[in-house]
């Protein structure tokens, strides 16, 4: 496991342009998966027993331009497709997008916005201040299990004033999350599916999708889950010759959910054994390829009925069979697991960058609901955000090497580890056993007889503390 991680340590190499930065790249990635609180980057130091004086390092390596996050996770790209790990279907990879919020109470911290509760706990606030994150995995399979690998996570709203001239950023979130796909897709230089939930069931989110990439259409494929008011069209019938004005665009207007109760032998629906989340079940499903208004074309709508209930799914494949297009979406609830694996285990929200050069805000969502606050010097608040997303990037990656030790070294993983676990629910080690495990391994090499490469770099840090006075004895 060891030798693996060093491996990848070693091949993330080019996205530092300084060797300095790098270094300090190994030890931020070594004291996230050490560290015991997620009390930001102090918990780094109280980890790693690094000197006080390196805190300002390490919040420096964080602001610092010698490197930013899309390159290094397109790095992180190409060791994905070296190590060849992802689930794929018809030839293509399975992306999966979503957005994620988290709460900032931070007044002078940039891109924080009002946002909408989406928990239906009534104990919470309707609104709060925080940031809204836009975040893409890729499906991979572990013995039995499946994780969503992260892949890119950036904050995708609260940006009208630092956006600047990144026009991909000014998109609408569906969309963003579309380009964010259509941009991994294509430097992975493999076709791909993009699973999304019913929110991003749009004409734009679609449309962006369908356009060309370096000259290749349909590069991505879009599967999401229809809303329940959805209406398509049937193909219109031939104009007669003898009739004035134009030809028909749409056909007969068919609302979807009334087809489920249906007596119509057009709208008859078929019986079949499928995989749901896991569990074998007798699912009824009828395939329909029918003409959206939203996207002025062709659709596939797949009605579904399980014990869980009734659903539509479209996808911009008319050829996808209806089985793999739910089984795929049953698998896209693996990035909320994702999302409470980044936010509960390793703690990936808890940072605390703010900018001197911002305004204050109200910490009252509804005050500061249609507002955004200046900044007296946009470039360095930009530099702090940067600072935020590349915080919950580093993290991005040692969620996914995590995931694929666990994937290549299951039984090593559970040896190493050594906990109890009262539940063993796969056989594939989760992120919490396999971050034990290499916890463990790193700990025993730091404070042992350890020699490798990242030990020692790691103790260098921890020999240069100056002694200001902290260890002084009181008289």
């Amino acid at each position: 496991m060891l030798e693996e991680l060093k491996r990848f340590l070693v091949f993330m190499r080019p996205a530092f342009s300084r060797r300095a930065t790098y270094y300090w790249f190994v030890v931020v990635f070594a004291g996230f998966i050490l560290r015991t609180d997620n009390f930001g980057v102090s918990s780094i130091i109280r980890a790693l027993d690094l000197s006080p004086e390196s805190y300002t390092c390490l919040l420096h390596f964080f602001h610092s331009t010698a490197w930013d996050v899309e390159g290094m996770m397109a790095i992180w790209w190409q060791w994905l497709v070296k190590k060849n790990v992802a689930h794929c279907i018809n030839d293509r990879l399975v992306l999966i997008g979503d957005h994620t919020k988290t709460p900032k109470d931070g007044r002078k911290m940039p891109a924080v916005s009002t946002l909408h509760q989406d928990s239906e706990t009534g104990s919470k606030p309707s609104y709060f201040r925080g940031h809204h994150w836009g975040c893409i995995g890729i499906l991979v399979q572990a013995c039995d299990k499946y994780f969503a690998v992260p892949l890119w996570a950036n904050i995708q709203e609260g940006l009208t004033l630092l956006a600047g001239s990144d026009e991909k950023r000014h998109l609408p979130k569906t969309v963003q999350i579309v380009e964010m796909a259509r941009r991994t897709a294509w430097a992975m230089k493999k076709e791909t599916y993009l699973i999304l939930d019913a929110y991003f069931s749009v004409g734009p989110v679609f449309l962006a999708a369908a356009g060309e990439l370096n000259g290749v259409s349909h590069f991505v494929h879009i599967l999401t889950r229809a809303k329940k008011n959805v209406v398509a069209y049937g193909k219109p019938p031939k104009k007669d010759p003898h009739k004035r004005g134009p030809a028909k665009k749409y056909g007969k207007k068919i609302k979807l959910m009334e087809l489920f109760d249906s007596t119509a032998q057009c709208y008859r629906f078929q019986t079949i054994e499928a995989d749901i989340y896991g569990q074998p079940e007798t699912v009824r499903y009828l395939v329909l390829n029918l003409l959206w208004k939203p996207v002025k074309g062709m659709l596939r709508f797949i009605l579904v009925e399980t014990s869980r209930g009734r659903i539509i799914l479209m996808t911009s494949d008319l050829k996808l069979n209806p089985i793999t297009a739910i089984q795929l979406y049953c698998r896209r609830v693996t990035i909320e697991t994702m999302f409470d694996t980044l936010k509960n285990t390793l703690g990936a929200m808890a940072y605390h960058f703010w900018s001197h050069y911002l305004s204050r805000t109200s910490r009252k969502p509804k005050k500061n609901k249609d507002m955004e606050p200046n900044s007296a010097d946009i470039d360095k608040t930009n530099n702090t955000l940067a600072a935020i997303e590349k915080f919950v990037n580093v993290q991005l990656l040692v969620l996914g090497i995590l995931q694929l030790v666990a994937k290549q070294f299951p039984v090593e993983v559970k040896v190493k580890a050594n906990c109890w676990l009262r539940t063993v629910s796969s056989n594939a080690p989760s992120e919490f056993v396999t971050r034990t495990a290499l916890a463990n391994i790193l700990r025993n090499n730091l404070y042992g007889f350890g020699k490798d490469w990242i030990t020692q770099l790691i103790q260098c840090k921890q020999k240069s503390r100056k002694n200001k006075g902290v260890d002084r004895k009181v008289a």
